[in-house]
This record gives structure tokens, sequence and C-alpha cells, in this order.
């Protein structure tokens, strides 16, 4: 744990022993990966991690009394989002292992899931001395596990919405909204939604890690129109001479939308780009065409994800 220089006295951090996380499926417990490749938004989350906290050193090695009670919290951060919630909330007794727990809808997460694990101190208790733990919710220890969804579903933000309550044409399949700042995190500027009323689009989402034929044209067909409003987005005049500016912020969806023009276009510059297209758009759509399908075709041979 590095925390940097805390704020009070801490106890080391071998006072706890925490187990991996599992998680539990139909056909059983497993370890949880860093990368659930078959993860899609249709997906609930239910995970446990055994814990063993020596609270009495804990206490000891913090200068607390031995009788400040000490919490386990755990907090989950769905990246593509930005949002946390807390998942667990126990009690910790002197000597006894226990079992945290996070149940989460697949529906709120995307990108990436955060679980931060902390131990805490449980209510306000009176320091003698500075530099002590005094308050409820002070950190005496905290660790952090990140695990990608992998899914095609599960690259953005992707909702499920009834598009004519939404203000969408009712009959769109679905509504690519598009980041107004190229400094916005990548996961969280780009949002998906999808209709309620075509079941087949939906369909296809929920099976996006095994989608039969008909449904892998669908998503194929999705992609292509997601690329392409990324690339046109790309090229915006305003946008396309600071693209650079961002490589650096791997987050952001500048670099992203950078990493996208050089996959699809790795001999030929964004203002090369926006002169074809805007000079023959004709020819610069199928040129992207041909683009895509030579990416789709390479990811295909190499077995990895799309960038986007």
């Amino acid at each position: 744990m590095n925390r940097g220089v805390p704020p009070f006295l801490l106890p080391d951090a071998d006072v706890v022993n925490a187990h991996p996380w599992q998680l539990h499926q139909d056909i059983g417990t497993v370890p949880l990966p860093a990368f659930l490749a078959d993860w899609d938004y249709n997906t609930d989350l239910h995970l446990s991690r055994d814990i063993h906290v020596d609270a009495v050193r804990a206490r000891w090695e913090a200068a607390l009394p031995r009788e400040a009670p000490l919490l386990l919290v755990v907090e989950w951060t769905a990246a593509a989002a930005q949002t946390s919630d807390r998942a667990c909330r126990i009690s910790v007794p002197d000597s006894a292992k226990v079992t945290v727990t996070a149940d989460i809808r697949g529906a709120l997460l995307g990108g990436a899931l955060i679980l931060t694990t902390r131990l805490v101190l449980g209510e306000d208790t009176p320091a003698a001395v500075p530099f002590l733990a005094r308050h409820a919710g002070d950190v005496l220890y905290e660790d952090t596990v990140r695990i990608e969804l992998q899914g095609t579903a599960g690259r953005l933000p992707t909702y499920v919405v009834n598009f004519a309550e939404a203000g969408f044409d009712p009959d769109g399949r679905w509504h690519v909204e598009l980041p107004t700042s190229l400094s916005e995190p990548a996961m969280a500027a780009v949002r998906l939604y999808l209709n309620s009323a075509d079941t087949e689009v939906v369909n296809a989402a929920k099976k996006a890690a095994a989608p039969t034929p008909v449904q892998q044209r669908i998503l194929t067909w999705m992609e292509a129109d997601l690329t392409s409003r990324l690339v046109e987005a790309a090229l915006r005049p305003e946008w396309r001479e600071t693209l650079h500016d961002y490589t650096d912020d791997v987050d952001s969806i500048g670099a992203s939308l950078a990493a996208l023009l050089a996959a699809l276009f790795p001999h030929e510059s964004p203002a090369t780009l926006a002169t074809m297209r805007d000079g023959d758009p004709g020819r610069f759509h199928s040129h992207l065409q041909g683009a895509m399908r030579r990416m789709r075709a390479h990811r295909d041979d190499d077995a990895v994800p799309p960038t986007v």
C-alpha cells in the first residue's frame, strides 16, 4: 500500500490478510480475473472476498484505544460513468475472518470496475496527542483492484431506453452521443443508446460475447456506424489541429481519437483526411470503409479487441 505521507499513524499493511476477490456464477465460484472477456451490460456481478484483520495489533500500531471500533468498507467505481457506490460495510471482530461482498448491476458498469477495500475507524475517538486517527472514516488500510470489462458492449456506456420517451426517433435502432471536449474521459465521453422496442438490436448487444451470424452482422453495422461518427468528430476543424496535444493523456477521448485515426489511416494526417472528405466525400467514405475492413481483419487475425 502506497498512500504517500499519511496524516496520522498507520498500522503495518500486513495486519490485513485479504484473499483475492471471487466471482460467483451459475456454474460455481471462480477467482475474479483481471479481464472479463464475456461481460456485457446485462451481466450483473456478484463478488466476495475473505479478509482477516488482526484488529488488536492494528489498534496498537495505530495507537488507538483498545475499544476503538474498526470497519471494513468496500466501494466500487464504474470507470466509464465515473460513478461510485458503497457495496459493503462490516464491523471487524478482534479475531475472526469476515467475508465482504459486492453485488453490482451490470447496467451501471462499463469500461472497467474498480473495487476499493478499506479498513477504517468506525467512530470518532478522542486523541490525546496529534497525528493519530481520531475521526470516523479515517483510513488505516486500503487496497484497490481494477477489472477490465472487455465485452463488445462493455467498451462504452450502453443504455437500453424507450426512444419515444427519450426524444429520439421512435423507429431508430441506436443513438450515439459524442463528447463536447477532447479532454473528457474516453470511457465516459461516448454513450450508446439502444431502442428498447428493437429487440433484435438489444438481443445482439446482450449476446455480444457469442453472437449468432445475424447478431454479428448487426454488431458489425453498429460498430461501423460508431467508428464513422468518431472519425467525423476527430476531423472537426477545431479538433483535428489539437489531437496531438492529448496523446499523453491516455484516458482522454482526444487520445482515443488520435489512436483510432492512426490505426485506420497510419500514413495520412488528419489534415489530409479532412481535405479528402471536404473535396470528395464519396471517395473519403469508401476509403473509410476499406480502412475499417482492414482494421477488422487485422484485429481478427490477432484476436484482440478493437480500439473503440
